[in-house]
């Protein structure tokens, strides 16, 4: 890879091509002052009798593309967004002009939506009447909640983030709904998944972002018993004994917030119900412990849970579970997002092995992609992390591959198994697991066909039945 900002993109048009991209090379060199010293040539037509392409000094690397049709907006879009994964790691400049026009509308839907490096500047070049060339920046400050979030997620480079725009259809399907559900404003939140599926970081980076709010993290497994309605609800001097001055709560703190409850189940019962009778006031209005006036705040709830939601209605005040039970993420293991494996092993990788000794990429070798691609991980990410850690240790004695093989070695002399109360095929007698993949059956091909009409064709039954099946509990 070239220095940052010195790479240029674009599609390579058969008819003078070469001539297009020499023109824009020198166009931004003598009239804008960007030097490209490396160009990604993406070309539907590459045969190993064609010329090499040779400009000057500048690096052509020529990328083979296979698109039956070039005017297939989605096809060019997941070609073009995959191709960009791969080879560009920096801000790049992209020539938008070259190839069909649905190519052209791609290059500015993937700057819109986030997906190019960030820094990233577009470029159209035009023929002029007299027969020269010019090229001119691209003004297209179009904002979306992808670009959004995934500046945010630039802004920390070095911290595991989901991409929003997953490879498997059961994450994609899920940070879609998650998506959906996070901007409707007042309406509380539950986001179930596994110990380890990042729901937490979901909740931060993804909710927050969305609603525009900062978002106060309580981890309920932590809170005292005895004082977590003080720590809540807030108390006022002599409310208890040790009340020796007023203090706000976690509710009143977060005001024009987000209040996350993360493993809800851990509430004490006590609060659950104080928690309740909040809920049920329209205005938001509650009454620190000993008060005699009630607190109006603004507040978004969230809440997350590593049970499967039997499981957590029965652990939960029923009240509770009514009203914030009414819009439900789940976030699927890693085990169910095979195709997002691999990146996610990237990134994981890229958190934690920070170390300038370490390779910026994580390796990868048959045996690993095997342990991806078949083992149930039910740690999820932290698995991942656990295998990194080891890696990275090993990596500092012996070579890569000799360091991958131990690490692995390693960490299956540790390995547990799926534990006693995986979600891999819901949980319960027979009947309620038989529910449980009917449900997560229909919401799977929803997502992988894009309409209920065409999952309920691709699996020959009937549409209403598909759409109940995905209501199921």
């Amino acid at each position: 890879m070239t220095a940052a900002s010195t790479t240029l993109i674009c599609w390579h048009a058969h008819r003078a091509g070469v001539e297009v991209l020499r023109n824009a090379i020198l166009n931004l060199r003598v009239h804008h002052r960007v030097v490209i010293d490396r160009v990604v040539l993406l070309d539907q037509q590459v045969d190993p009798s064609d010329r090499a392409i040779s400009i000057d000094d500048v690096e052509i690397e020529r990328v083979p593309v296979e698109l039956k049709d070039p005017t297939r907006h989605r096809d060019i879009y997941t070609t073009a967004r995959d191709l960009v994964r791969r080879h560009l790691s920096g801000p790049v400049h992209v020539n938008v002009s070259p190839g069909t026009p649905a190519m052209h509308a791609v290059w500015l839907t993937l700057y819109a939506v986030g997906a190019l490096p960030p820094g990233t500047r577009l470029w159209s070049s035009q023929k002029l009447p007299d027969g020269t060339t010019r090229i001119d920046a691209v003004d297209f400050s179009l904002s979306t909640y992808l670009g959004e979030i995934r500046r945010a997620h630039a802004a920390a480079p070095t911290t595991a983030q989901y991409d929003l725009e997953a490879r498997s259809p059961a994450r994609r399907a899920a940070l879609e709904r998650l998506a959906v559900y996070a901007r409707l404003r007042g309406a509380p939140l539950l986001v179930l998944g596994e110990r380890g599926t990042g729901k937490s970081r979901l909740v931060e980076s993804v909710v927050g972002k969305l609603k525009q709010r900062p978002v106060t993290v309580v981890p309920c497994g932590a809170l005292d018993s005895s004082l977590a309605d003080s720590l809540l609800f807030g108390h006022e001097k002599g409310a208890f004994t040790g009340a020796v001055g007023k203090r706000a709560g976690l509710l009143q703190k977060s005001d024009k917030g987000v209040l996350f409850l993360d493993e809800v189940q851990d509430l004490p019962p006590t609060t659950q119900r104080r928690l309740v009778r909040f809920l049920q006031d329209q205005r938001g209005r509650f009454r620190p412990l000993g008060a005699d006036k009630e607190i109006e705040v603004d507040v978004e709830l969230v809440c997350a849970s590593n049970l499967s939601l039997a499981a957590l209605r029965a652990r939960l005040d029923h009240d509770l579970f009514d009203r914030i039970g009414h819009l439900i993420v789940e976030i699927p293991p890693l085990r169910s997002c095979r195709e997002d494996l691999e990146e996610d092993w990237q990134r994981v990788w890229r958190e934690l092995c920070r170390d300038d000794d370490l390779a910026s990429n994580a390796p990868i070798t048959s045996e690993l992609r095997k342990l991806l691609a078949t083992h149930s991980l039910p740690g999820n990410l932290r698995d991942l992390q656990r295998l990194a850690y080891l890696i990275a240790a090993w990596s500092r004695r012996t070579e890569p591959e000799e360091a991958v093989a131990t690490a692995l070695e390693e960490w299956s002399r540790h390995d547990i198994g799926p534990p006693a109360s995986s979600v891999a095929f819901g949980q319960g007698t027979r009947t309620v697991r038989t529910r449980w993949f009917q449900r997560e059956l229909a919401r799977w091909a929803k997502g992988e066909h894009g309409s209920w009409a065409q999952a309920a064709k691709a699996l020959g039954c009937d549409e209403t039945t598909l759409r109940k099946d995905a209501q199921r509990g």
